[in-house]
């Protein structure tokens, strides 16, 4: 679908015959690059009249010819992907959501939405520790990705792991919010399961990032 789209657009930037000097492959590639943009927005901006409207599949819809254009529009992944787990259709925000990692490996937002899914939907603790491991290796990495990586071990229950997380985050964020709290309450809660005894689970994590009602792009 994503060479049929640049293809009609190319079609638009070349010269008919005869109509003078053909544009190089620089120009060429600018050009296309523009109007895929262009584009790109106008389908984007159309998403918040379909928010208002609730008419959430063909959001998705959007979202996904909107990401084929641009496979490194994140937001429309977290949009996309969102909605299509509120409708129900959790294979469909999986692979999605995993699309959105493989065409952005580099990106932690990729990465987040991947692993706050896993941890929120089918509660795949370890699938989600595993994205959210990704994520803190990214450059733009942020206190929620440290914290949501030791949530997600607590809640499969290595507490070895959910420890010298939550150790790491206290050294890389020394005044970051409740985490000098959830390392003390990570310690008690190891030290429970050596005893034989089980821990009692912390309430759910606030670390999140729901999707906006508006839709402006980025």
């Amino acid at each position: 679908m994503r060479l049929f789209f640049l293809a009609v657009i190319l079609m638009s930037v070349l010269p008919a015959a005869g109509a003078g000097a053909a544009p190089t492959t620089a120009q060429q590639q600018v050009q296309v690059s523009g109007i895929v943009s262009g584009v790109v927005d106008r389908l984007w901006n159309q998403t918040d009249a379909y928010w208002h409207g609730g008419d959430y599949p063909r959001i998705v819809a959007l979202d996904r010819i909107i990401t084929e254009a641009d496979p490194q529009f994140l937001e429309a992944y977290s949009n996309g992907g969102w909605l299509m787990d509120s409708l129900g259709r959790t294979q469909d925000a999986l692979a999605y959501y995993t699309l959105g990692t493989q065409n952005n490996p580099h990106a932690e937002y990729a990465y987040w939405n991947l692993g706050f899914f896993y941890f929120s939907t089918p509660h795949d603790y370890p699938a989600a520790a595993r994205a959210f491991r990704q994520a803190v290796q990214q450059p733009d990495a942020d206190l929620r990705d440290w914290k949501m990586l030791a949530h997600s071990y607590e809640k499969a229950h290595d507490w070895d792991l959910a420890v010298s997380t939550w150790e790491q985050t206290r050294a890389r964020y020394p005044h970051g919010l409740s985490v000098d709290r959830l390392l003390a309450e990570a310690v008690q809660k190891r030290k429970q399961a050596q005893l034989g005894q089980s821990p009692t689970d912390s309430a759910e994590p606030t670390e999140q990032r729901q999707p906006a009602e508006s839709t402006a792009r980025p």
